[in-house]
């Protein structure tokens, strides 16, 4: 689990510094670090509503 959220987290990363490059040196280092936080924030709570989600399934799969 530890590396896939390290996974996400770099994919998040890497979301978050498109915008940046496209706006040129109006955004400032700043907004860039907090959007990359907002967006690994919100792929690691879509990690874990997947998962659960899946357990979910599993567990009423396996239930009589």
């Amino acid at each position: 689990m530890k590396a896939l959220f390290s996974i996400f987290l770099a994919v998040g990363l890497c979301i978050g510094s498109i915008p940046s490059v496209q706006a040129g040196p109006v955004r400032t280092a700043r907004n860039v670090a907090k959007s990359t936080a907002i967006t690994a924030k919100n792929v690691a709570h879509s990690a874990v509503k997947g998962t659960r989600r899946a357990v979910h399934t599993v567990v009423n799969t396996f239930t009589p």
